[in-house]
């Protein structure tokens, strides 16, 4: 005759400990790793680079007066009244695409970009970033040109990302 006590003991004790151990080992690896007295000698900020080209000669070129922002988001000015020929626009990690206005000298043009965020672990002392990986890129003509994507991966390197030509 077989005992019901030692499956209640299995049902019981074991198979809620499997739910547990994954949350128990991350929180403790997160802890220890907080804990050690490393500091952080990398880049952790990511941004998606786009640089400005002219169109009839294909060389990069300054664009003086320059007002760009994040579309819909309040407060989000990325520069104002400034000469660029660079410029870092930060990706949401929790949408699937951001928009910016890029206002030059009373035009405007919308750039939309679509992406992939991924966590990616960067090392025990610097933690965790978000990377992200541009799909299409959707823009409107009244001074842009034409928007080229370069390079597809957008991480914490100096690669640029988007050739905007004017």
């Amino acid at each position: 005759m077989k005992l019901p006590w030692p499956d209640l003991v299995v049902n019981f004790y074991i198979l809620p400990m499997k739910k547990i151990f994954l949350p128990l080992a991350i929180i403790l690896s997160l802890l220890y790793y907080s804990c050690t007295g490393e500091n952080c000698d990398q880049e952790t900020e990511v941004y998606m680079k786009a640089a400005f080209y002219s169109a009839e000669s294909s060389e990069p070129i300054s664009i003086d007066s320059l007002d760009i922002y994040g579309l819909y988001i309040p407060d989000s000015s990325i520069c104002s009244m400034a000469t660029l020929e660079k410029v870092n626009l930060p990706l949401n990690p929790s949408a699937s695409s951001c928009a910016f206005v890029i206002m030059n000298g009373g035009r405007s043009d919308t750039i939309e970009i679509s992406y992939q965020s991924d966590l990616q672990f960067l090392s025990q002392a610097c933690g965790y970033i978000f990377v992200f990986e541009i799909e299409e890129v959707l823009f409107t003509t009244n001074d842009i040109l034409n928007v080229l994507i370069t390079n597809k991966p957008v991480n914490q390197g100096d690669e640029e990302n988007i050739q905007i030509f004017f």
